[in-house]
This record gives structure tokens, sequence and C-alpha cells, in this order.
């Protein structure tokens, strides 16, 4: 019951919303997808990032541990996936990002709050942050094999948490109009990545059923397990375990899509691991989100 609960109550709203993007695709309305994406990592992210630090959200401590968590499942992502992806026989420039950068946005910020509420979403953020913050330098440089430090400085996000960071430590409170604006915009957030992923999918196609399959239930059963595996090393449990464990367990990020698409790191196949991954998804997230819960 437990299971059929959590499928219904918090993975159901999320391909629920997600699928209403997929079927605007379907129709061929208008939709762009890259003004979405940075209205939503521009306006949306950063607004509630400034908005929930400096209205008491949650403590910078627990924020650090839950981006200390991200870095680490990240790096140890990294490294099984170059040694999977070798072992594989397979190019790591295609393969490696794929199975590092998990859907920590479009699924693991909505997923956050269905699953463990506001206070969910808000630690989700940090974790977020950390994996955008790796997945715009790692990421962007395993695609383009060269490193460009300057896309850090481009990122909205790293200011907003620079401000959120500065009116927390020294106790400063928006004005309420101030606060307010946030807090609509910082609602643009869940449903505009969750339009934005059925949108993105229903554009993608598979290349390679049997290899995509395999990557995507690498990516899967990986990062829930490295989710498990950092979150008893930090000694992590309640809320923090299980946002740690669930955004670790997400699907292949589609920004892997885009970055093998920009230079020509076979889009397909990396296309088809994120088609099969989100889709695996939806069977697996509530066992996982079981073992949190």
């Amino acid at each position: 019951m437990q299971l059929l609960s959590i499928l219904i109550d918090v993975v159901g709203p999320v391909f629920l919303v997600a699928f209403v993007g997929y079927l605007w695709a379907r129709r061929g309305a208008p939709f762009d997808p890259m003004f979405v994406a940075l209205l939503v990592t521009g306006v949306g992210t950063p607004s509630f990032v400034i908005e929930s630090l400096s209205n008491g959200g949650p403590k910078l401590a627990s924020l650090g541990v839950i981006a200390l968590a991200s870095l680490l499942c990240h790096g140890i992502s990294l490294g099984c996936a170059y040694a999977f992806t070798r072992a594989m026989g397979e190019s790591t420039t295609v393969y490696v990002p794929s199975l590092t950068f998990p859907n920590t946005g479009n699924m693991g910020l909505p997923l956050g709050l269905f699953a463990f509420g506001e206070a969910g979403l808000a630690l989700s953020v940090g974790y977020y942050a950390m994996a955008s913050l790796l997945q715009f330098t790692v990421g962007q440089a395993i695609a383009a094999k060269e490193v460009n430090p300057g896309a850090l400085l481009r990122m909205p996000l790293i200011w907003a948490i620079l401000v959120g960071v500065l009116l927390t430590v020294t106790g400063t409170h928006l004005p309420a109009v101030a606060s307010r604006a946030l807090h609509i915009l910082g609602g643009l957030m869940v449903p505009l990545m969750l339009l934005s992923l059925g949108y993105s999918l229903a554009r993608l196609n598979i290349s390679s059923l049997k290899r995509g399959m395999i990557f995507s239930l690498a990516r899967l059963f990986g990062g829930f397990a490295i989710g498990w595996l950092v979150s008893w090393g930090l000694g992590l449990d309640g809320l923090a375990r299980g946002v740690v464990v669930a955004q670790s367990s997400m699907p292949s990020a589609v920004y892997n899509y885009m970055f093998a698409e920009r230079f020509g790191n076979r889009p397909e196949e990396v296309a088809g691991i994120v088609v099969l991954s989100t889709l695996l998804s939806i069977v697996l997230l509530p066992l996982f989100l079981a073992s949190v819960m």
C-alpha cells in the first residue's frame, strides 16, 4: 500500500504535469524550451533561494551538509561512470555525463516538494545548486573537452545563493513587498520545470534500446546506491537522508542531451538514455522513495 500511495501521491503529480508538456509538444503548440530554461534558472530558482533563505528557511549548516552530500554523490558517480563506461568499451565523452548528472532540476525539485513538503524542497534546492554548478563546469568540460571557468560567474543561482547567505548571516529581512514578489516568481519554478521536461521528452528519440536500457538502469540503481552510501557516510537521517537518496536516484538530466547536441557527442544515444531512464523511474522511484519515507 505504501508503494501505491507513493506512486499516486508523489510520483503521479510529477508525471501528470510533465505529460501536459508532452501533449503540448505533440500538438505542435508554440513552446520555447530555451526561454523556459532561462526563465527557470535565471528568475524562478534564484527568487526561491533568496526568499527561502531570507525568511528563515533551512539553516545554512543544513544546506551546507546537503551541498556536500551532492558534491560527494556526483564525485563518486563520476568515478563509477568512467569505470563502467570503459568496461563497456564505450565513449567516456558520450556516456559519462549521462551516468553522472541526474535530473535534480526538472524532476528532482518537484519530487522533493511532493515527497517531503516545503522543507524538502528547500533542501533539494541545496542539492540542485551544487549539481548545477558541477554540470555547467565539469559536465560541460567533459562534453566540450575543455574547461570554461567563466561559466560559474554567469550562473544567476550562484549569485542568488551569495545574496541569500548574506541576508541570513546579517539577519536582514527583506521588505514585505520584495519578499512577496520573490515568492510569486519562485512559484514559476516547479510547474515550468515539469512542463519543460515533458516537452523535451516528446522531442527525443531512442536510438539503441539495449544500450540505452543498460545505461539507464546503471544511472538509476547506481544513483540510489550512491545516495545511500553518502548518507550513511555523513551520518544523515530523516529528511536530509530522504532528500539525498531521492535526488541521487533521479534519471539522467536533459542537459546531458543538450550538451551532447551542442558538441556533437552522439546526441541520439544520450537522448535514448534520458528518455528510458525517465520512463523507468516511474516504476523505480516509488521503490527508492519507500526506503526513505
